[in-house]
C-alpha cells in the first residue's frame, strides 16, 4: 500500500445505546470498494478513533477487512498517547489483515522531534505494513517539519507523508521542500478538506473523511484538478464548498455524522462527550447532500 489518489476515512457508525454498528459499517465500506475510491483508512480521526477501546478498535478493522474483501487495501489508524498502546494497534493491524497503519503522534504532551522518530522507529519493528506519517497540528500541538520527515527516511516502511497547510501556496512550498531533502520517493498527501477544496492541490494523494460519504464526487474533483480542466474544478466545487464549510462549522465529527444520515447511513450520533447537532442544521445538511450524484433519494449509492 503507497497511500495514493483518494483515501477515503469512513465515519464508525454508532447504535443508539452508543455501541459500534458493525453492519452499517460494513455497508459503508462495501459502498467504498464498489465506488472506485483508491483506498479506504479506518480508525481516523473521522472514525472517531479517539473515543473507542483496544477491542472495539479490533472489531471495526475486522469488519473493514472483511467488508473490503481485497477489492480496495484497508489501512488502520494507530494514534494513541502511550507508544505501547500505539504498537499494540500496529500488531493488530497486521494481524487482523490490514494493508498499511497511519500514524499522528498523539501525546499529552507534545512531543519533541527526537520522540517522533524513536516512535516511528519502534512501530516499524514491530510490524512490516507500509506507514503513513499524519501531520496534524491542529490536535497534537505538534507541527511535523518536512526536514523532520526526512531524518525518518532511514525507515523502510515510511512510504506516506499526510501533511496539510493553511493555504494551497503553502502546501505547495511544503512538497517542493519535502521532494529537495528526501532521498527516496515518498507519497506526500493533503489532509484538511477546506484545502483540497480550494481545487488548488494535487498531491500524490488527498486524505478526507468527507470523501467516505461522497467517493463519486471526490474522485471527479481530483480527476479535474489533475487534468488541470478549470471548468470542471468549477463545477465540483460549487457542490463541493458549501458542505465543506458546512461540517466544519458544525465541529467536524459531529458534523461528518449529521451528513451521514442525510446520505443514507444509520451514523447514529458521535459518542458522548461529543453531541449530535440539532434538527435545523441536520435538514440543512441534507439540502445540500442533495446536489450530488452519490446521493440519490437520500441513500449513498
Amino acid at each position: 500500500m503507497v497511500f495514493t489518489g483518494v483515501v477515503a476515512y469512513p465515519l464508525t457508525p454508532f447504535h443508539a445505546d452508543g455501541g459500534v454498528n458493525s453492519a452499517e459499517l460494513k455497508l459503508l465500506v462495501d459502498r467504498l470498494a464498489l465506488s472506485g475510491i483508491d483506498s479506504i483508512t479506518v480508525l481516523g480521526s473521522s472514525g472517531s478513533f479517539a473515543y473507542l477501546d483496544a477491542d472495539e478498535r479490533r472489531q471495526v478493522l475486522a469488519d473493514a477487512v472483511e467488508a473490503a474483501g481485497g477489492r480496495v487495501p484497508v489501512a488502520a489508524g494507530i494514534s494513541a498517547v502511550a507508544t505501547r498502546e500505539v504498537v499494540a494497534g500496529a500488531r493488530a493491524a497486521e494481524q487482523v489483515g490490514a494493508d498499511g497503519v497511519v500514524l499522528s503522534p498523539v501525546s499529552y504532551l507534545p512531543l519533541t522531534d527526537d520522540e517522533l522518530i524513536v516512535l516511528v522507529e519502534e512501530v516499524a519493528a514491530a510490524t512490516t505494513l507500509p506507514i503513513c506519517l499524519y501531520n496534524n497540528p491542529s490536535t497534537t500541538q505538534f507541527s511535523i517539519d518536512v526536514d523532520l520527515v526526512a531524518r525518518m527516511a532511514h525507515v523502510p516502511t515510511l512510504v506516506a507523508f499526510k501533511d496539510t497547510a493553511a493555504t494551497p501556496a503553502e502546501f505547495a512550498e511544503r512538497a517542493a521542500r519535502l521532494r529537495e531533502v528526501l532521498d527516496r520517493p515518498i507519497s506526500h498527501g493533503a489532509s484538511s478538506d477546506p484545502l483540497l477544496a480550494t481545487g488548488e492541490v494535487a498531491a500524490d494523494a488527498w486524505h478526507t473523511g468527507l470523501a467516505a460519504l461522497l467517493p463519486a464526487s471526490y474522485l471527479a474533483f481530483r480527476a479535474a484538478v489533475l487534468d488541470g480542466d478549470a471548468a470542471r474544478i468549477s463545477a465540483e466545487r460549487s457542490r463541493l464548498v458549501p458542505v465543506v464549510q458546512a461540517v466544519h462549522r458544525l465541529r467536524k465529527l459531529s458534523g461528518l455524522h449529521a451528513l451521514g444520515r442525510a446520505c443514507g447511513i444509520d451514523a447514529g450520533d458521535p459518542r458522548h462527550p461529543l453531541l449530535p447537532i440539532a434538527g435545523s442544521e441536520q435538514r440543512d445538511l441534507a439540502r445540500l447532500a442533495e446536489a450530488f450524484d452519490d446521493v440519490e433519494d437520500g441513500v449513498l449509492r
